[in-house]
């Protein structure tokens, strides 16, 4: 492995090894990734209001950091408040390889949550018998098993990053959560009662319930439905191709399915003046990811443009499957979803369990974009389609609170044991 940001890794190390010697005790841990750091100057804008609550209320907090140690995103600014978690993240590397040539590689999520508690116990026993905290709150449920080895009595919580819905790995499938949330007795902090409520019902073991999974909310930057007319020609087009995807083959499906799209529905487009925006995902890599080759006048790249002031210029949004449905929906703005490629279809998820409410808006046949256009060309319908989509995103994502927050925080800082043991249910 060639590491790309020796600048951060030595920084980390002298921390950690810090720790063989000096005490470090904090109220709130928040650990993250620099994938998240999509603010300015590289602020976590998720974290972001629950830092603040923590800085009004002199409560002690420590931000901690990892990132991808190849340097395949560089675009992600690490936060400067951060702790880098590189050399950490390096040894786990380094331990888990080990583990798979002695022991074996884990062939499924119950081996691979056994092989990192025992790495996480070396770790423990290595750097962080002298670091500890009441609170550990994680993106992506980022190390809880270490964190729950470090501080046995700790409250650790995941707060929700991106969708959750029945099958997805990370939150519930075939009626479990993962034995790594379970095992660790992980919080669950959501953006809206929807995606409480899906935890709770699709859950048949019982580990997700009322007082474990709380209704936070989300830093919204855009909630507010935009006026707009059917002459705005402008379309977003989000575009989901990462270097993280598993199957190198998917991606380049996607790509000649989005090419052949465009290609199809040239003349129409162009003829009628629209305008195509495309944006890739965050984690596009121009080295790691094949590139889409559309050479129109009509088409563009634009992935400085803040997400909230794109939408705010376009009148329509298109996806496969990918949540910024959802920011293009709190500003009522319709989403025409593509229905070509089975790893992103949006059937499952956005028509059958979030009952998205435009359901015949989308495109399973390359003609069906020129018939879609023209449908919501009609004032009346693009208008209602606006109001139908904004209401229902309030159901999944609803403005952070800060007063059920600081509730459940101040509650596990006075605590401070008992696995984030609640004695009132937090809504």
């Amino acid at each position: 492995m060639i590491i790309s940001d020796w600048k951060n890794m030595l920084a980390s190390a002298r921390y950690f090894l810090k720790l063989i010697f000096i005490s470090k005790e904090y109220d709130v841990v928040f650990m993250s990734s620099a994938f998240f750091n999509r603010g300015e100057a590289g602020e976590n804008l998720l974290l972001k209001p629950m830092i603040e609550f923590c800085k009004k209320n002199n409560i002690s907090y420590a931000i901690i950091e990892d990132t991808d140690l190849k340097g395949e995103y560089k675009s992600f600014v690490r936060n400067k408040e951060s702790i880098p978690f590189d050399f950490i993240s390096l040894l786990q590397i380094f331990f888990r390889k080990i583990y798979n040539l002695i022991v074996k590689k884990p062939t499924n999520l119950n081996e691979e949550y056994a092989r990192d508690l025992k790495i996480s116990s070396i770790l423990k026993s290595l750097f962080f018998k002298r670091f500890s905290s009441k609170v550990y709150l994680t993106l992506l449920w980022n190390n809880v098993t270490l964190w729950r080895r470090v501080s046995p009595n700790a409250c650790i919580v995941d707060y929700q990053h991106g969708i959750i819905f029945d099958g997805h790995r990370g939150y519930v499938i075939d009626g479990n959560p993962p034995h790594v949330k379970s095992s660790n007795e992980v919080f669950t902090l959501v953006y809206g009662g929807r995606f409480k409520n899906l935890l709770i019902e699709n859950d048949n073991s019982g580990f997700y319930n009322e007082k474990n999974v709380i209704r936070v909310g989300l830093n919204k930057i855009i909630d507010k439905p935009k006026i707009t007319s059917r002459s705005n020609k402008k379309i977003l087009f989000t575009l989901q191709i990462t270097a993280d995807f598993q199957e190198k083959e998917f991606n380049k499906q996607y790509v000649q399915i989005v090419e052949k799209l465009i290609d199809n529905n040239a003349e129409f487009l162009s003829s009628n003046n629209y305008q195509i925006i495309f944006r890739h995902h965050p984690r596009y890599s121009s080295n790691e990811c094949p590139q889409i080759n559309i050479e129109y006048d009509f088409v563009s790249f634009d992935n400085k443009t803040p997400m909230a002031d794109l939408l705010s210029n376009v009148s329509i949004h298109i996806t496969f499957n990918s949540t910024s449905a959802f920011d293009a929906a709190m500003m009522g703005i319709p989403t025409i979803f593509i229905d070509m490629h089975d790893p992103q279809s949006p059937t499952e998820i956005f028509f059958n369990q979030y009952i998205y409410p435009l359901q015949g808006w989308v495109i399973k046949d390359y003609e069906d974009l020129k018939y879609l256009l023209i449908e919501a060309d009609n004032q009346y319908v693009y208008d209602n389609s606006c109001m139908d989509v904004y209401e229902w995103s309030k159901g999944f994502y609803q403005d952070f609170d800060e007063r059920i927050f600081g509730d459940f925080i101040q509650e596990q800082v006075n605590n401070g044991n008992g696995h984030g043991s609640l004695s009132k249910s937090v809504k």
